[in-house]
């Protein structure tokens, strides 16, 4: 039965995930296209053609599947801020505390020294 209405837009989970799981939402989709330059594949439900972007798996990377409203769109998909945003929300949001890093005010991830983009982009923190 398809559940793409009732999903959110981002789900946790990647190609392996996904095949290895027969419980996971989207388990069963349609393959349609990949694009190994972005390790991800396009996948599609054959019940009401949702398009899925669903990330190829891969080392120190959290696998994510973001909806995609049409093949053009999922050319141009940068999933870069939805995996700052996973980052943020596994570590329980942000904090109080301002980032470490000079001359950035930004408040930090809760638990780190750093704000969201220089957790992701200079400590390399996926997670």
């Amino acid at each position: 039965m398809c559940q793409c209405s009732t999903l959110a837009d981002i789900l946790l989970g990647d190609d392996e995930i996904i095949s290895n799981n027969p419980q996971h939402p989207l388990h069963g989709l349609d393959e349609v296209d990949w694009n190994p330059s972005q390790w991800a594949c396009l996948n599609q439900c054959s019940m009401c053609g949702q398009y899925w972007h669903i990330d190829i798996a891969r080392a120190n990377q959290i696998g994510i599947c973001v909806k995609v409203q049409d093949r053009d769109a999922w050319q141009k998909l940068d999933t870069t801020h939805a995996r700052i945003d996973l980052m943020v929300q596994n570590h329980g949001g942000l904090s109080f505390e301002i980032c470490k890093w000079k001359q950035c005010n930004k408040n930090c991830v809760k638990g780190l020294a750093f704000c969201p983009e220089h957790a992701y982009f200079e400590m390399d923190i996926k997670a």
